[in-house]
């Protein structure tokens, strides 16, 4: 049961339930290919959608991208990636659904919240995502954030 006070909207049909899955394999024993990690970025605001993946790709990240919640469970469907990060407020599935969603169905994915939202507001996320930033963001931290749960150096430019 999720530990947060919100009750998790309704996952759309096309968003059938998945089994849970292996925990993930840490990233010095994954193969070179999947070295340093995807990341499954979830913002409606195509301006920090873009400014954030661009930053974070320029780590050597693969950034996969979502407008909104339901094109993130498509992606997490297809993909597996090795973080998420989601805003919490956008359209039918928000990012709380993301997190409700996701903690069950893959309880080891470490998810990222980016919210604008007060804190009293966003309560409850921060204890099922491993970090939780208040827009504006502190891409220094963000960043060092990333690397931390990857398990990845930040890049000779950082």
């Amino acid at each position: 049961m999720p530990r947060s006070p919100h009750a998790p909207r309704k996952i759309p049909a096309g968003a059938a339930p998945r089994r849970a899955e292996p925990a993930p394999t840490p990233a010095a024993a994954r193969p070179a290919s999947r070295l340093p990690g995807t990341i499954l970025l979830v913002d409606d605001d195509s301006a920090v959608r873009t400014a954030l993946a661009r930053v974070l790709a320029s780590e050597g990240w693969a950034i996969v991208t979502a407008a909104g919640g339901e094109e993130a469970l498509e992606r997490l469907a297809e993909s597996r990636p090795d973080l998420l990060i989601t805003d919490l407020s956008m359209g039918e599935v928000s990012g709380w659904d993301l997190l409700f969603h996701e903690n069950i169905q893959r309880p080891q994915l470490p998810i990222f919240v980016i919210t604008a939202r007060p804190y009293t507001e966003s309560e409850g996320a921060n204890q099922i995502a491993a970090e939780f930033f208040q827009k504006p963001l502190d891409l220094d931290a963000l960043v060092a954030a990333v690397h931390r749960v990857l398990g990845t150096a930040p890049s000779p430019q950082t």
